[in-house]
């Protein structure tokens, strides 16, 4: 079984119809689901999330929807002091970062589904757009 954690951009691009790559993300998941492989998204992404929806692209009501189901597909990881620590001390470009990356290598996942380039250079666990991820994994069937 793989496993996957997912960064705030690619959550985002999920969640909102309009973005660029939400049938890129969409599609992967729909291989990923059907692959049972377990699919991770930090819980402290959520706020961040939840403000990018609400300011640009969807009202109040609809962004909380767009939360709920996140919480209701993806495994939450919650935020505990060593991760904290992790990112504190890790060469990512922000914390945000560093806590993707605390997290995918705590939880040991096959990869990290992200459309950020400049993140994860150092990270022992691969970094894969959702567009990639499908090519890679799908092949596994």
């Amino acid at each position: 079984m793989s496993s996957f954690l997912f960064d705030a951009n690619a959550l985002v691009y999920w969640v909102y119809p309009g973005s660029p790559h939400h049938d890129q993300v969409n599609g992967f998941l729909d291989v990923a689901l059907s692959e049972r492989s377990a699919i991770y998204a930090l819980s402290s992404s959520l706020n961040e999330i939840y403000y990018a929806l609400h300011s640009h692209y969807m009202s109040e009501a609809d962004a909380r929807d767009s939360i709920r189901d996140i919480a209701d597909l993806f495994d939450l990881v919650d935020l505990t002091g060593p991760l904290v620590y992790a990112s504190l001390d890790s060469d990512e470009p922000d914390y945000e970062d560093g806590l993707i990356r605390a997290a995918a290598e705590f939880l040991q996942v096959d990869a990290i589904i992200t459309y950020d380039r400049s993140a994860f250079r150092s990270s022992f666990i691969p970094k894969l757009t959702a567009g990639e991820a499908i090519k890679l994994f799908s092949g596994n069937r």
